[in-house]
């Protein structure tokens, strides 16, 4: 078996699920056994049985190619998760999100990874290649196995027992692995029912949620924000979020005071969760029994964070702030599991430089606390996530300074009620622009792609070493 570029070599080798499916093949061996009839797939008006779900997904893998990267229709569709499920199931590799150009998106049609007549692939072989854009703004393709795909499934199944008549609904983009992990894989391997959310705009999420009696919902703040808007203005939708016993919030940091509106309005509070493309999706998830705004989680039985000095990488004691690593739990029945991504396709410098050995280095700062509780508190290379969506302040800087009369230009994320963080951006323009050259540059700051604000400074905040400090711009996009 000939490993594409980028990948760790050897592929990690983890210790068997203790229990459940151990491949995507096997994903309906449960159902189609205990509860044929029930239930698994819900698009509109069209439904789908465990047993007609896995004739769907049987048929769409007739005569797909082994091996190979393969697309599957984008928007969120009934299609969307058959052609994905068949695709993994067929022994290729799915393509969650690829870019439609550039040098990636190019890239994809000459990978293979084994040839047809090879044996089954594995299930710690390629089976999922999900895009990210990452700090540096340069995507970065991200490879996981079977094995990493179904493993948190298995994990929220274990921690948190599925409800009867489940149904797993959200309205994020199915595209995008991690969501397809904690939606359509997540509800098969819990034996539950998963229901495809076409539309975010927070009126149409609260009729589907009514419509399609979705109980467990995964959701950005953003939405949590909006849904009470909308509440304080139509108090009568409010019951039609009955349904609803779990909302589990990740894409972004969210306000304690919108959590502790919403969950006085409703009866229910949003659990938060921190995760990444890499791991895949959450690691570590906040305890309802920790006060509102703790900002703090316990991580999920299948890893063990550590702190780390960024510098020297060096492991930091109890309470100290420095880079957070995932390990493998070394303890439990999830001991040896887990084993975090394959790696980044044709990007051999950036998997190396995520793995030490078993450990992954996540690029986010943190602490741990005497209670093994995890912190997170920033990032190191400065990613901004406004409304669940990652932006890069480079790629904003880049084009400010692209425009007639910007000297410098540096963009941070500024802490928001609604978004998480929204994006400001400082710049320093030429000392002789008048008055009316200077306005032009503020009404032409729209065309920054994703700026929300801008100020201008006459110079930018910086230590010895040249370096810009970030944190002193934020004040100046804060009310006072």
């Amino acid at each position: 078996m000939a490993l594409p570029n980028g990948l760790r070599d050897p592929l990690p080798q983890p210790a068997p699920f203790p229990f459940g499916p151990s491949s995507i093949s096997e994903i309906f061996d449960e159902g189609l056994r205990d509860f044929p009839d029930r239930l698994a797939l819900i698009d509109g008006e069209q439904t789908w049985t465990w047993r007609g779900l896995h004739d769907a997904v049987a048929d769409a893998a007739e005569g797909l190619p082994v091996g190979e990267i393969q697309g599957a229709p984008r928007g969120n569709s009934a299609e969307l998760v058959i052609t994905a499920l068949a695709i993994m199931h067929a022994g290729g590799v799915w393509a969650a999100n690829p870019p439609e150009d550039g040098p990636e998106a190019r890239a994809l049609h000459d990978w293979f990874w084994r040839d047809p007549g090879d044996e089954p692939a594995p299930p710690n072989g390629p089976a999922a290649l999900a895009f990210t854009s990452g700090t540096t703004g340069t995507p970065k393709a991200v490879l996981h196995s079977e094995h990493s795909l179904l493993l948190p499934a298995l994990v929220s199944a274990d921690v948190e027992p599925p409800a009867p008549n489940e149904r797993i609904g959200t309205p994020l983009d199915l595209s995008i692995a991690n969501v397809f992990v904690l939606g359509p894989i997540s509800a098969l391997v819990r034996g539950s029912t998963f229901v495809v959310m076409k539309r975010r705009y927070v009126s149409a999420l609260v009729e589907d949620i009514a419509a399609y009696g979705v109980t467990r919902l995964f959701a950005v703040p953003t939405m949590v924000h909006d849904l009470i808007e909308l509440s304080d203005a139509e108090p009568e939708l409010r019951t039609q979020l009955r349904s609803l016993d779990r909302i589990i919030l990740g894409g972004s940091g969210a306000n304690p005071a919108t959590i502790a509106t919403f969950t006085e309005a409703f009866g229910l509070r949003p659990t938060l969760s921190y995760g990444l493309s890499e791991a895949p999706t959450g690691v570590v998830r906040e305890s309802l029994d920790d006060p509102i705004g703790s900002r703090r989680g316990f991580p999920l039985p299948h890893v063990e964070p550590i702190v780390v000095d960024p510098e020297t990488g060096g492991e930091l004691p109890v309470g100290s702030v420095g880079e957070i690593c995932l390990l493998p739990a070394r303890t439990g029945k999830w001991a040896g599991v887990w084993t975090g991504t394959l790696g980044y396709l044709n990007q051999p410098d950036r998997t190396e430089d995520l793995f030490h050995g078993s450990r992954m280095h996540t690029g986010d700062l943190g602490s741990i606390d005497a209670d093994g509780a995890v912190s997170v508190t920033g990032r190191i290379g400065n990613l901004i996530v406004r409304g669940g969506k990652n932006v890069d302040p480079t790629e904003v800087e880049r084009d400010a300074k692209q425009m007639r009369g910007v000297v410098d230009a540096v963009a941070v994320g500024v802490p928001d009620d609604r978004l998480g963080h929204i994006v400001g951006l400082a710049i320093v323009v030429e000392p002789e622009l008048d008055e009316l050259d200077t306005a032009e540059i503020v009404m032409a700051f729209d065309d920054v792609q994703l700026c929300d604000a801008m100020v201008i400074v006459e110079d930018l905040p910086r230590n010895a070493m040249g370096k810009v400090l970030r944190n002193n711009l934020i004040p100046l996009f804060t009310p006072h």
